[in-house]
């Protein structure tokens, strides 16, 4: 849904709904979803959401028929004094849906929770004291359905938390699903009729924690639809879409609306397809909440994905300039600094947020990428483990500190880690590439591919994971495998990456005694040098292999110095029985004997055979 399409009175209704669900979401404890909806709710223009569009605002009409007079002199409202008024020609209706409410004017489906309100209250005090099991003592009878999620999201958190201290080993990735398994099953089993939307949405959470995926999605869709502001639904279903197939079909299923653009953002940012397609619904989005950070900070990412960091740089500096105080992406931020080498500004960056809350799991990430930039690993494991401390669900840290483990040689710990990071998301392509590379630190070459294959399946136009996956199969002399995985990485490379590339796939060639299609590759190399300024001195090796495919001659014999003529014809193909350019050739070898590059001593033998065989044919004639 476009912004231009979305008509004023929806936008109103949008606000109104938005403060309700923060309400609901924050009574329940739900402080990520309360916090993501309040900032949406924000990020509406002004006029959407202030009067006389707020809920206990006085109609227009009725401010429109009395005459201008001061103020009457009256106490101090109560809040009952901004409750709705109870039956027809309650001022609320235009803010939101009309709902059955009690002769107290509260809605029938809360009067078990008004009921009860003394209780929750207390309940609610242990609960922000994260007391969990005393909450679930308090509300044991509860009846509303607010006091009743409090009590059951309490028992989860409860099981949770002492399942994470039951664990043998800090990096343990095999016991915590045992752990929890006692103590969520039979809440799962108490929670199966309920229709509320968040005690639907927490039996699949306890399902998602289980690993028990297609009925944890089910229970998710279930809730979003019921109540679609629910970030936290919406963001633990997308962890759980594991290809682009899942999903459309999911997508499908899904009534249309400014929440599902939200949720396929965040799908199509986790599937790696980060594309026009995607900028367009962030830009519609925009539309409709010009004000939201969250909005601009994903449009940083869609940049980060597509490896486009200099516009992703500005993209992030301006989100930090809107909001300094958001850490939300400062993870991914430091790592795109660390890729670009701007050790400075990460430093900067690093300091700013340190000081203004060092217990950040993202903090903690931030400062680890810092002290890994200065190759201070040990440093950098220390604050990746703190980061874990604070979440243990936090992917990035799982991820880095297993690339740390790889840099201090030490397989085993790295594997744990990686492990783990694919448990949390098993779409994040470097763990997946981090396990490859320890497995080839391990020297175990199969395993490795495995691992290089699975990151190529999630990032297929990443140069970095096919080039990985070539250099395994060169080591296992498996050199036909090694050509297709560079030829495939020739898609995603950049003009860095692509002369390096061209240039090993005409070795490879060269190897199985393919001169045609070596030299193929030598003259790509030469048409990008020569068309991106690339020195000579750099291409010398492509200068002299076509130089000496072009010294060839009519009979394929070797010249005195062209001792690599006859193997050259050896395939047939093109340049068989015909003569080389032998113009172009010595225009080549001049070049390559003017650099001081390495290759230059042979360059001016080749030349000098070429003339003696230039000679001698003249001489023939």
């Amino acid at each position: 849904m476009s912004g231009s399409s979305m008509s004023p009175d929806a936008k109103i209704q949008m606000a109104h709904d938005l403060r309700r669900s923060i309400r609901e979401l924050r009574d329940r404890g739900l402080m990520v979803a309360a916090k993501w909806a309040s900032e949406l709710l924000a990020a509406l223009p002004r006029e959407y959401r202030s009067a006389p569009h707020l809920p206990f605002s006085p109609p227009p009409q009725a401010l429109s028929s009395l005459p201008p007079q001061s103020p009457p002199t009256r106490p101090r409202p109560s809040i009952g004094d901004f409750l709705p008024s109870p039956g027809p020609g309650s001022f609320n209706a235009e803010a939101g849906p009309s709902r059955g409410r009690t002769i107290h004017g509260i809605e029938l489906e809360e009067e078990a929770d008004v009921l009860e309100e003394d209780e929750f209250q207390l309940a609610r005090g242990y609960f922000d004291l994260k007391e969990y099991d005393r909450v679930a003592w308090v509300l044991k009878d509860a009846k509303g359905s607010r006091s009743r999620f409090l009590k059951y999201y309490s028992m989860y958190l409860s099981a949770d938390r002492k399942a994470q201290e039951s664990l043998p080993h800090f990096l343990d990735t095999k016991e915590e699903r045992l752990a929890l398994y006692p103590a969520l099953s039979p809440l799962i089993a108490e929670l199966n009729n309920e229709t509320d939307s968040y005690l639907i949405y927490l039996r699949g959470l306890c399902y998602m924690r289980l690993d028990r995926r297609p009925p944890a999605v089910k229970c998710l869709m279930d809730s979003v639809r019921l109540k679609p502001y629910n970030w936290s639904a919406w963001s633990q279903m997308a962890q759980m879409v594991y290809s682009a197939d899942m999903f459309i079909s999911m997508k499908e299923e899904l009534p249309s609306s400014p929440m599902l653009t939200f949720f396929a953002i965040s799908c199509m940012l986790d599937l790696h397809t980060a594309t026009d397609l995607l900028m367009n619904m962030i830009t519609e989005l925009l539309q409709i909440f010009p004000g939201s950070v969250h909005l601009k900070a994903q449009r940083a990412m869609v940049y980060y994905h597509m490896r486009d960091f200099e516009t992703a740089e500005k993209e992030f500096d301006a989100v930090q300039k809107a909001d300094p105080f958001r850490m939300e992406e400062v993870d991914i931020y430091s790592n795109m600094l660390y890729v670009m080498n701007k050790q400075a500004k990460l430093g900067k960056l690093a300091h700013e947020y340190a000081e203004i809350d060092r217990n950040r799991a993202e903090v903690c990430c931030l400062i680890g990428n810092y002290y890994s930039s200065r190759a201070d690993h040990t440093k950098a494991i220390t604050y990746f483990k703190r980061s874990l401390m604070l979440n243990r669900e936090y992917l990035p840290a799982w991820t880095l500190m297993g690339h740390e483990f790889v840099e201090l040689k030490n397989s085993h710990a790295a594997i744990e880690a990686y492990r783990k990071a694919i448990d949390v998301n098993a779409k994040d392509y470097r763990a997946w590439y981090g396990l490859g590379q320890a497995y080839e630190l391990l020297d175990m070459p199969m395993y490795a591919i495995e691992y290089y294959n699975q990151a190529t399946s999630l990032r297929p136009y990443d140069c970095r994971m096919w080039t990985a996956l070539a250099t395994v199969y060169e080591n296992l002399k498996r050199l036909p495998d090694a050509i297709l995985a560079h030829t495939r990485a020739l898609l995603g490379a950049d003009r860095l990456q692509t002369p390096t590339i061209l240039l090993k796939l005409a070795s490879l060639h060269t190897t199985l005694n393919q001169h045609i299609q070596a030299v193929s590759f030598h003259r790509k190399i030469l048409a990008l040098g020569e068309k991106t300024g690339i020195p000579v001195a750099e291409m010398a090796s492509s200068y002299l292999s076509v130089a000496e495919w072009e010294m060839r001659d009519v009979a394929g014999a070797s010249g005195e110095g062209g001792g690599d003529d006859a193997s050259m014809d050896s395939e047939g193909g093109e340049g068989e029985g015909e003569k080389g350019d032998w113009a172009l050739a010595a225009q080549y070898l001049e070049k390559v004997a003017q650099t001081n590059a390495p290759q230059r001593d042979r360059a001016e033998e080749l030349l000098r055979a070429l003339r003696l065989k230039e000679a001698r044919m003249a001489a023939d004639l």
